[in-house]
């Protein structure tokens, strides 16, 4: 056998080795759902949020929105350095990454705007 047989035996039978692992593990794949919350909230969807009051909500509110406020600053300073560090492409790189990070923003922003805990009875 030459060695590109050789090699070409080794590739299908890794190959049908693959094959042969997936579908014996097929049974136990689980589908995983959706997610449907914005990234910055899908972490708290782990655990159920206690009841809060509508002042404490506020608060939450203003301490999420400054948090996105700062994050999006630094995106927009880290692309800048970019840009000084590294010109290939540019500005076009540095404007794509900007605008992701603003498209990012505004989700973000929607979900802190659409997020209500419930309220505390009583």
């Amino acid at each position: 056998m030459t060695a590109g047989q050789r090699f070409l035996l080794t590739i299908f039978i890794v190959l049908a080795a693959m094959l042969a692992l997936s579908l014996c593990g097929y049974n136990y794949w689980e589908p995983r759902e959706q997610a449907t919350m914005p990234y910055m909230l899908e972490s708290a969807s782990a655990q159920p949020i206690q009841c809060t009051d509508a002042a404490t909500r506020e608060k939450i509110k203003t301490v999420m929105l400054e948090a996105l406020d700062e994050a999006l600053k630094r995106h927009i300073v880290h692309m800048f350095e970019v840009w000084m560090k590294d010109d290939r492409g540019q500005p076009e790189r540095a404007r794509n990454g900007t605008i992701a990070g603003i498209n990012a923003y505004l989700k973000a922003s929607n979900g802190v705007a659409n997020w209500a805990p419930p309220d505390c009875p009583g």
